[in-house]
């Protein structure tokens, strides 16, 4: 589909400038039709013409959450590697929905080789309660509201989830060179045994030429991205891939 509309826009644009040039050509004369021949050729307007329409049906239609396995029944999932450095020896929180959250220690930018493994508990039944603050978001807050807290235990390797989570721009390849388009993988879960994906958010960008460079100079704008206008769900991605368990035996 992408390659008919690159090709329906090449030639439609070069029906555009063969129009123009013979307009020109009748009402000026062969000069100006020469100028406006190389306008047509030497200023990249296709940078707009041909980058905006891929951009948008690749948006929305290719952007967005994609699902190509759901698990049942799921506790709780592994996050990889994570420091603690700058984060005040906050561990990461369990998400809505899962009792606990695995995760491989890092300190001073180095893993230590230790795996540990995060959950909610009642803070009368532990003095292992770890204090972090404020909550970070209302369902942490309605937790602490409750009485719970967060306590850490060490586990084996062999031990941890092997649902994973990866997250923050993970892979980018060139989807249209020419116009500067990017497929980028923003976050995907992906059993960790085969290593098959299970499910990802796909985003797409369009980088800057010189036309969109000049404009979003005026307005602000340096580049193009979108992850599927009004289709971006996070939680939607969480528990439709990785239903948690009091979810999946529904």
């Amino acid at each position: 589909m992408i390659g008919i509309i690159v090709i329906g826009v090449i030639v439609g644009y070069i029906l555009l400038s063969k129009f123009i040039v013979t307009k020109v050509l009748q009402s000026h004369g062969l000069k100006k039709a020469n100028i406006a021949l190389a306008i047509m050729i030497l200023i990249p307007t296709w940078d707009v013409i041909l980058g905006f329409p891929v951009y948008a049906y690749l948006c929305a239609f290719e952007s967005g959450i994609k699902i190509y396995k759901s698990v049942d029944n799921v506790e709780g999932f592994y996050v990889g590697k994570w420091s603690k450095d700058g984060y005040g020896n906050v561990p990461p929180l369990p998400y809505e929905g899962y009792r606990y959250i695995d995760y491989q220690e890092v300190k001073n930018n180095k893993p230590t080789g230790k795996y540990f493994r995060t959950s909610w508990v009642d803070t009368n039944k532990t003095q292992e309660c770890i204090q972090i603050g404020n909550a970070s978001s209302e369902y942490h807050l309605n937790l602490y509201k409750q009485g719970k807290c967060i306590v850490k235990e060490e586990i084996d390797e062999n031990e941890v989830s092997g649902w994973e989570f990866a997250g923050y721009k993970i892979g980018s390849e060139t989807e249209i060179p020419i116009i500067n388009i990017n497929r980028v993988i923003s976050f995907k879960f992906f059993d960790k045994k085969s290593n098959a994906t299970l499910g990802e958010l796909v985003e797409y960008s369009w980088g800057v030429g010189w036309i969109r460079n000049l404009l979003g100079y005026f307005i602000g704008v340096s580049g193009f991205g979108c992850s599927g206008i009004g289709k971006t769900n996070y939680e939607e991605l969480y528990i439709k891939i990785l239903k948690p368990k009091e979810r999946g035996e529904n």
